[in-house]
């Protein structure tokens, strides 16, 4: 009994700070969560975290994987962005978080946006830093996003620990 205590005490730690982590785009805060889940899952041997309710927290995390990038695309595409400055965001979004830049996601976004509508789509540069705007905001709106799906994984979580 006491052992699950810990177990359950480490997941709910875990938990929240994955949920700050989903605040700063340098940590991957609903990966953390769900990495949390399943190896409480695996410390209790799937109870009360089983295989069906572990599924369904990888679909919400998927969903909301897949839906940042939704939205910085569309942030971008509002601004008059082209598909290759949508790709370029989505690219840039993406190097943000693995290398080093300053500014993270955030910079990369944004140059991301902005070089590839002047490289492929050959637009002039007011047009582009338009598109690496939206591009932003969509990024904004896209954090937003991550840290409701991070509460979402987490009162799911919590629901079904202590119901």
């Amino acid at each position: 009994m006491e052992n699950i205590n810990i177990i359950n005490a480490l997941l709910v730690f875990v938990v929240f700070f994955g949920l700050l982590g989903t605040l700063f785009p340098a940590l991957p805060g609903t990966a953390i969560i769900l990495a949390a889940a399943v190896l409480h899952g695996l410390a209790s041997n799937f109870a009360p975290l089983d295989w069906k309710f572990l599924f369904i927290l990888t679909l919400v995390f998927l969903i909301g994987y897949g839906g940042q990038y939704a939205i910085t695309a569309a942030g971008s595409k509002k601004m008059g962005a082209s598909r290759y400055g949508i790709i370029g965001a989505c690219l840039g979004m993406f190097a943000g978080l693995v290398l080093p830049i300053p500014g993270g996601i955030f910079a990369g976004t944004f140059i991301g946006a902005i070089a590839f509508e002047i490289i492929f789509d050959y637009k002039e540069l007011q047009e582009a830093l338009k598109a690496g705007v939206g591009a932003l905001i969509g990024t904004l709106l896209s954090l937003f996003f991550e840290f409701m799906v991070g509460l979402l994984m987490a009162v799911l979580i919590f629901y079904r620990l202590y119901r």
